[in-house]
């Protein structure tokens, strides 16, 4: 009898080879993190924004008082008729201050993340301190 060698069975038609399977996923590995350094790196540029500031005046003091203030930047803008307009970056934080028109008083807000639109909030019922700031401000500066 002759000697029978082992017959490999025939490679299926449709089966992808390992080498291409592993050329594959290093592609992918490779596109994806590309990707993800683009959109860290993207993310991380401010980009130039105009914001619109809304004032929500909840003290007895006039919106002629206070501006619109963003940081690290540095950009101010008056309120006219409650509103506005700052041209900073989207990673600028947005605060209320009082308007460099009266340098004697201080006031601050609490931040907000720039946005197309932001509404603060300035409220006079806060610290001691600011609430006799505020005070000064509301006698001098009465809403008519």
């Amino acid at each position: 009898m002759p000697d029978k060698k082992p017959q490999r069975p025939a490679p299926k038609p449709d089966a992808i080879p390992a080498a291409l399977w592993s050329t594959l996923i290093a592609i992918t590995v490779v596109v994806l993190g590309g990707l993800a350094i683009f959109l860290i790196m993207e993310n991380a540029t401010p980009k130039p924004m105009r914001v619109q500031v809304t004032l929500d005046n909840r003290c007895e003091v006039i919106d002629d008082a206070f501006m619109a203030v963003s940081e690290p930047d540095g950009a101010k803008a008056v309120f006219v008729n409650r509103v506005a307009y700052l041209n900073t970056t989207n990673k600028a934080k947005i605060l209320v201050k009082v308007n460099d028109k009266y340098p004697g008083f201080q006031f601050e807000s609490g931040q907000s993340d720039a946005a197309p639109r932001v509404t603060i909030k300035v409220n006079c019922d806060t610290g001691d301190r600011t609430q006799r700031t505020l005070d000064a401000m509301k006698e001098q500066f009465k809403s008519k």
